[in-house]
């Protein structure tokens, strides 16, 4: 009988390997029928229903088989896996824990109850058990590489960088922990890393549309632009219909200002989708860019029809009607704006602005928002249409001031660092503070700056341990109501004998008042109230060409103050 049994199973494993499922299940069936607590047929048939997906089944035979031998870790692990992929958690973790409890070192065990853990979000749980089971068995290059996608997305990128190296370690072929690597280097900024993890990525599956993607992105950092266009459209090629694919180098169009190539693009994903609301709204960023407002306001409409409260539409509504000087119409879509969201603050700013309302003050995520939006053409619109000066005259101030060298100079909304430029020349050290995370990614692409920080200025100055010689705000203070904060929090942080430098707007009926163009201006005698209750001394105080606003030069204030206990004469022009 044993003997027969024994064919029968060899046979039925067979099968079973060579994925003839119901023939394997039929011949375990009639072992069970001649030898009904044959635990190793039990568990066997379990798993063959766990291969059809019949996870009812596979849990019946699993118990029967555990029934007979409760001790068997292997079975305990099965009929856990059946109950994970049932969708029954709780009993899941139970079997596992069995598992565990009986075989202690038993890293399969442990590498499944992590994962379930990790379905379940419980991060710490989760991660006790995939380190047991790499502990347990070092070159267990599943377990690594899973607690490598757990470090991953709870944001631990050393950590998740050193389990996808073992990986690799373990199996060089692993293509999923290359692309992660390369992922991950590439958050780190390390370009020839990354390119090297995608390329082997690319060397097993040259298909591999999310590394041609990230090759992409590698070389729009490398300023290669037209290359990672390449890479895009490669990318597309591959699939003509995958959407992220056309989706990502639309984008990428729209990034560098190729806005009718975006477009194409767009077009393309709203035949798909007609109704989507992200095709639709970068359509309509694109048409604005180009100054298609007649387009850009059909499709800002479109959307307002599928989606009544989509404040980015009415307040791009009331952006391009301003600009069309149709200013109540502005008004009107500024106030729908602000009705579905009182809180809004860049809605009420620019209301205020259109209104002339005069007790307003500093609006932190209008300016955040100008900027991030502003960054990529900043430079060219600054210097060339607007032909922004105030750098130019900063530098001619420090040279008569013959301010030769500083310890430390602080340059406030940096931007992308056109002061920083002039700044450098004099600074051993030299820190650059912006709101906006794309003004500081430009910045940093020109090397000017020692330290870099993404901050509200207050906050940062508020939080700062730092001394300074020298302090420019140029072009920034128009983006702040009150200033006080912002003279007591310098006052702090200069040296004695330090410099202030900083442009002011003008105004001449209030000491401070937001004009048309969504700026602040601020009256002479304000600034000299602060200096005053501060207790700088004015060096420095002319009129001065900032830039063209409405086709006409705008005048501007340049100020520079020190921090002294000895009195200067001052000097105005």
């Amino acid at each position: 009988m044993n003997s027969e049994v024994d064919t029968l199973f060899a046979q039925a494993y067979k099968l079973q390997y060579e994925g003839q499922l119901p023939q394997a299940i039929s011949l375990y069936e009639q072992i069970l029928a001649q030898s009904p607590k044959h635990t190793e047929t039990l568990h066997f048939l379990g798993l063959t229903y766990a291969q059809l997906g019949d996870m009812e089944n596979a849990i019946l035979y699993f118990l029967q088989a555990r029934k007979i031998n409760p001790n068997d870790v292997g079975i305990l692990n099965n009929l856990a896996n059946a109950y994970k992929k049932a969708g029954q958690l709780d009993e899941a973790i139970k079997y596992y824990q069995q598992a565990i409890e009986i075989k202690p070192e038993y890293a399969q065990a442990h590498n499944n109850l992590a994962a379930t853990y990790a379905l379940l979000n419980n991060y710490q749980k989760a991660l006790h058990h995939y380190v047991i089971a790499v502990n347990t068995e070092p070159d267990f290059s599943a377990a690594h590489f899973n607690l490598g996608l757990l470090l991953l997305k709870n944001q631990q990128l050393s950590a998740a960088k050193t389990q996808f190296n073992n990986v690799i370690a373990l199996n060089p072929q692993h293509r999923e922990a290359q692309f992660y690597l390369g992922i991950l280097h590439l958050e780190d900024n390390l370009l020839s890393e990354a390119e090297q993890a995608f390329h082997k990525v690319l060397e097993q599956d040259h298909e591999h549309v999310q590394s041609l993607i990230n090759l992409g992105v590698i070389a729009l950092k490398r300023e290669q632009n037209q290359l990672a266009v390449d890479y895009f459209t490669k990318a597309l090629a591959l699939d003509n219909e995958d959407i992220d694919a056309r989706n990502n180098l639309a984008a990428t169009f729209m990034h560098h200002d190729r806005f009718e190539n975006a477009l194409m693009h767009y077009d393309v994903l709203l035949k798909k989708e007609p109704d989507n609301l992200e095709y639709l709204y970068n359509s309509g960023v694109a048409q604005m860019a180009l100054g298609h407002l007649n387009e850009a306001t059909l499709l800002f409409d479109q959307i307002l029809t599928l989606q009544s409260d989509h404040t980015p539409s009415l307040n791009n509504l009331a952006a391009i009607y301003l600009k069309m000087d149709m200013r109540e119409t502005a008004r009107e879509y500024l106030e729908r704006a602000l009705v579905i969201n009182p809180d809004d603050v860049v809605s009420r700013h620019m209301l205020n602005a259109i209104t002339g309302a005069t007790s307003v003050n500093t609006t932190e995520k209008y300016a955040q928002n100008l900027f991030n939006n502003y960054a990529l053409y900043y430079d060219q619109h600054m210097q060339g249409e607007l032909h922004y000066k105030i750098p130019h005259h900063i530098g001619r101030l420090i040279h008569q001031l013959q301010l030769l060298q500083t310890n430390h100079s602080l340059d406030l909304g940096c931007g992308t660092g056109l002061t920083g430029i002039v700044l450098r020349e004099i600074s051993k050290h030299l820190t650059g503070v912006d709101i906006a995370e794309k003004m500081i990614a430009r910045a940093k692409e020109k090397n000017i700056y020692d330290l870099l920080v993404c901050s509200e200025l207050i906050d940062f100055l508020r939080k700062d341990k730092n001394d300074y010689d020298l302090a420019v705000a140029a072009d920034v203070l128009p983006y702040f109501g009150n200033l006080d904060d912002i003279f007591n929090s310098i006052n702090q942080h200069l040296k004695q004998e330090g410099y202030f430098i900083f442009t002011t707007e003008i105004s001449t009926t209030t000491p401070w008042k937001l004009e048309s163009s969504a700026r602040f201006s601020h009256q002479p005698e304000y600034i000299e109230s602060l200096i005053n209750k501060y207790q700088f001394h004015l060096i420095k105080q002319e009129k001065i060409p900032g830039r063209t606003q409405n086709k006409q030069v705008l005048e501007v204030m340049l100020y520079c103050i020190k921090k002294s206990a000895s009195c200067f004469v001052s000097n105005r022009t």
